[in-house]
């Protein structure tokens, strides 16, 4: 599933959520990317500004889950998984022995840990953390250029509880 799509199947609820905490902990991605936004589809900054702010953030998660916006859709939802979430990546990169720099960054990926571990660390994460997140961090994961770990692709790809339903129109 690509990142767009990813966006576009995620409830009004989590992307409301995922926009309001990029609005409150990162205010200037969060204006640049209503301002690309804007932008791109030939509209003035000013009028995303002005909207209320629920209209506002719905409107942008409508449009980060298009094919033209999957830069920005990637970027706001790393930014949202690392920012909001640190601690469930670094969980999840510590169960399976990976190093990394405390805030989840990695410089290089290893090859892929043995199935059993994987699925471990993934029902872990499943048990310990909202929904949203993990399907979030665990899609983002298996989309990097990197990542050659044809396990979690399955298991990300086949397991319904890791494969969101559409749920926006």
């Amino acid at each position: 599933m690509t990142v767009y799509e990813l966006f576009a199947r995620l409830s009004s609820a989590e992307t409301s959520g995922i926009m309001e905490w990029l609005q409150e902990n990162d205010r200037s991605a969060y204006k640049t990317c209503a301002g690309l936004l804007a932008g791109r589809r030939k509209l003035r900054p000013v009028f995303v500004e002005r909207k209320p702010k629920a209209e506002r953030n719905a409107w942008m998660a409508e449009n980060l889950g298009k094919p033209a916006n999957a830069d920005m859709a990637t970027e706001i939802l790393q930014s949202w998984i690392l920012g909001a979430h640190g601690a469930m990546v670094c969980g999840f990169l510590d169960s399976l022995k990976i190093p990394h720099d405390g805030k989840g960054l990695i410089e290089t990926l290893p090859p892929e840990p043995p199935a059993g571990g994987i699925d471990k660390a993934v029902e872990a994460l499943l048990a310990t953390y909202p929904e949203g997140a993990v399907v979030v961090y665990l899609n983002l994961f298996v989309s990097m250029d990197m990542t050659e770990w044809p396990h979690l692709k399955a298991l990300v790809s086949t397991d319904p509880r890791l494969c969101p339903k559409p749920t926006n129109p």
